[in-house]
């Protein structure tokens, strides 16, 4: 079952897990201006959905994601430069503000990764919580061999794989299969193309056991202590904590483990699209 329609995102919801597709295949999937607004439109759709249980990303054709689209960087740069602020600014803090929206999404987030992904490919990859590649995917950031900087991604980079390792990945822009690529922590985990679907549906089999609500807090609660100091990060964890017990779904969850069988939240995983 694929994904249709000509949209640069194409996007799917069945049962509670979205679905969706880069889909510039003859490109790709670059991340253009209009891809990257089609993205940061499905972070609002999927942030809006209280029953979503995750959100699963790939590319189409083959290819997760050969980074910026640099005809449009190209068009900017021949434009004489501006007294003003520098539209190329602009333009690349967008793609930074997009990852930071789907780094921040409130629901668990899987990327299938086939063939390429480069330069702000791996960054979007990157802000995902869990990646799942074929055997045939290559990493690489290669953006000092073009002249230009890994700008808005290296944050995101540092925060997946260690600032260290990180910071050598993006100086040496060296081209990366997919184990040594798991091995730096890129990739959690790699399977071969026919064992792909399998290893998506047994994860997405553990989501749906959880319950929404307590979905959203665990994902909230893991990004705050990224930044936030502990005291106030337990703080707010303990507030968490007690809203769901005030919110009554605990008590179904505590009682389905007594009694040895599924919560009432539990969803089916859905047939699934295919990853091509």
């Amino acid at each position: 079952m694929s994904l249709a329609g000509e949209a640069l995102v194409q996007v799917e919801r069945r049962g509670a897990f979205w679905f969706a597709r880069l889909n510039r295949p003859d490109k790709r999937n670059a991340l253009s201006e209009p891809l990257m607004d089609e993205l940061l439109a499905l972070c609002d759709r999927v942030a809006a959905d209280a029953e979503a249980h995750t959100l699963v990303l790939w590319g189409a054709g083959g290819s997760f994601c050969a980074g910026a689209d640099f005809g449009g960087f190209l068009e900017l740069m021949a434009a004489p430069a501006p007294a003003g602020p520098d539209p190329i600014i602009a333009h690349n803090r967008k793609f930074g503000a997009m990852l930071e929206r789907l780094a921040a999404l409130p629901v668990p987030t899987l990327g299938v990764i086939r063939g390429a992904a480069m330069g702000g490919g791996v960054g979007l990859a990157a802000v995902l919580d869990r990646v799942i590649a074929t055997d045939d995917a290559v990493y690489a950031m290669p953006e000092v061999t073009l002249g230009v900087a890994p700008a808005q991604i290296a944050p995101f980079v540092a925060r997946r794989i260690g600032a260290t390792r990180a910071r050598w990945r993006m100086l040496a822009a060296a081209r990366l299969d997919a184990i040594a690529a798991h091995a730096d922590g890129f990739i959690d985990v790699v399977v071969p193309l026919t064992d792909l679907s399998k290893t998506v549906a047994a994860e997405l089999g553990l989501l749906a056991l959880a319950e929404p609500s307590a979905l959203r807090a665990t994902k909230r609660l893991a990004l705050r202590n990224l930044e936030t100091p502990l005291p106030a990060a337990l703080d707010a964890a303990a507030q968490d904590f007690a809203a769901l017990l005030r919110a009554g779904v605990a008590r179904e969850g505590i009682a389905a483990s007594r009694e040895r069988r599924r919560p009432a939240w539990h969803t089916e995983v859905p047939a699934l699209p295919e990853f091509d």
